[in-house]
């Protein structure tokens, strides 16, 4: 089951950022500005967040194999679309919109599957080790759209290519998950009492910082380090998927660090230790300081801080509410993914307005500090399987 979820990841993630490198380029071919091209990767984002409380709904009720693989055949016609067909704005917002729709359902019901599969000790690593195909993925989308644009002279060709693996991950989900749990869903008043947890709203605001941090560096880290560092195109896309290097063991690292010392504990080293990469990012000048700090950051980044955030909300799930656990990563995925719709076209903005994107990661790295206050505020959750080891370890 992991391996494939790992996979599923490192596709859906190598598909949305191969993207990034390209937003100049094809505000250039397109003559549209910025904010506009920005728009291009926040339609899918939009889209993505919609569908993550639906899916997570869906999953509870009819099992997440089954939502899983019809919407991300929904999500593999839309790369495919925008590869063959996107050659206007209107129709690369549509088709960023379709792959955005069908990968939405993808993480409730990958991480409710999973955090309803294993015990609550493993649960930090297990999302570690399902993190890492998001970092594959980001490495892989980013070092590949570059050369393949070169190569065949199109912004269009790299996601014709990504469609394939895209397609083949149907049969692999098939094969490989498990059924799941299906039948009635918890009552209204349950999923009422699950949206309205203090604990929940605050891990799930500080995951948003961190996100909204790391969007703002991935979506236009390209075109910063292009426009303002002299990087070739090549290079900027190749450099910024550095984060992921070392983003594969820090997010297992961590993730198992906070199955050990606790969940709060490791994110308090983690999310502020993340803020401050961002904003040396701003500040190095030197391609070795910049391949250093984007090394840096990548170790402590998002995908170091998710996999102890999800494990967090599924410690508080299984406690308080249990049989909810794909709508819960629905709603807590939903409103952070809103940080993705929000940072690419902000930091747009910002590049429009003030003609440089050091003040677009600045604003992310002060927001990621605003999280780590959060989480000074946020109770350890422990669940009743971890109590009872405890009380035995003790007796």
């Amino acid at each position: 089951m992991i391996p494939a979820l790992i996979l599923g990841w490192a596709v859906l993630y190598a598909d949305r950022t191969a993207l990034y490198p390209l937003l100049s380029i094809i505000a250039d071919d397109l003559a549209i500005s910025s904010t506009r091209a920005g728009a291009i990767a926040g339609a899918y984002f939009l889209f993505y967040s919609l569908l993550q409380i639906p899916s997570g709904f869906a999953a509870d009720r009819w099992g997440g194999k089954r939502v899983l693989i019809i919407m991300f055949a929904l999500s593999s016609l839309g790369i495919l679309g925008f590869g063959l067909m996107g050659s206007s704005f209107p129709l690369l917002l549509a088709f960023s919109a379709l792959h955005g729709f069908g990968a939405g359902a993808f993480y409730p019901c990958c991480f409710g599957t999973m955090l309803s599969a294993v015990p609550p000790e493993k649960r930090g690593l297990s999302s570690g080790l399902i993190g890492m195909g998001m970092a594959l993925g980001i490495l892989g989308g980013m070092a590949a759209s570059g050369p393949l644009y070169h190569f065949f002279g199109s912004y269009r060709t790299p996601f014709v290519f990504l469609a394939v693996p895209t397609f083949l991950m149907l049969p692999v989900f098939a094969r490989f998950l498990p059924a799941g749990r299906t039948g009635a869903s918890p009552s209204l008043t349950a999923y009422k009492k699950l949206f309205r947890d203090r604990d929940i709203w605050k891990i799930t605001l500080a995951s948003f910082t961190s996100l909204y941090g790391f969007w703002a560096a991935a979506t236009w880290g390209p075109a910063f380090l292009q426009a303002e560092r002299g990087f070739s195109l090549s290079q900027s896309g190749l450099y910024t998927g550095l984060i992921a290097l070392t983003a594969l063991p820090g997010g297992v690292l961590w993730g198992r660090v906070s199955d050990r010392l606790g969940r709060k504990k490791t994110s308090l080293m983690v999310l502020p230790v993340s803020a401050v990469a961002l904003f040396i990012l701003t500040r190095a000048e030197s391609p070795g300081a910049i391949i250093a700090t984007l090394l840096f950051f990548g170790l402590f980044s998002n995908t170091a801080f998710t996999p102890i955030s999800v494990a967090w909300i599924g410690d508080i799930v299984s406690r308080r509410y249990p049989g909810s656990m794909g709508a819960a990563v629905g709603f807590f995925n939903g409103l952070i993914m809103s940080s993705a719709v929000l940072a690419p076209m902000v930091s747009g903005f910002l590049r429009d307005v003030t003609g440089s994107l050091s003040p677009a990661i600045l604003a992310g790295s002060l927001l990621m500090a605003g999280g780590s206050l959060l989480i000074a505020f946020t109770p350890e959750v422990r669940s009743e399987e971890q109590e009872e080891k405890t009380e035995e370890s003790h007796g």
